[in-house]
């Protein structure tokens, strides 16, 4: 598969994306994918839908 963009890789990935992250610590990382996380949950609540089940 060819890019879309030259932002983006063979698969679709934004590339700037990855790079911002891996300029994070680890600490930085795992900050960022909580407060993501904690998005996505609020924006479930609001709209009414039932959280997803969690990963084992």
């Amino acid at each position: 598969m060819e890019p879309t963009s030259p932002l983006e890789d063979s698969r679709g990935v934004d590339v700037g994306q990855i790079r911002e992250l891996l300029r994070m610590t680890v600490a930085e990382r795992a900050a960022e994918m909580v407060r993501v996380c904690n998005m996505v949950i609020e924006v479930q609540q609001r709209a009414g839908v039932a959280p997803a089940a969690p990963v084992s």
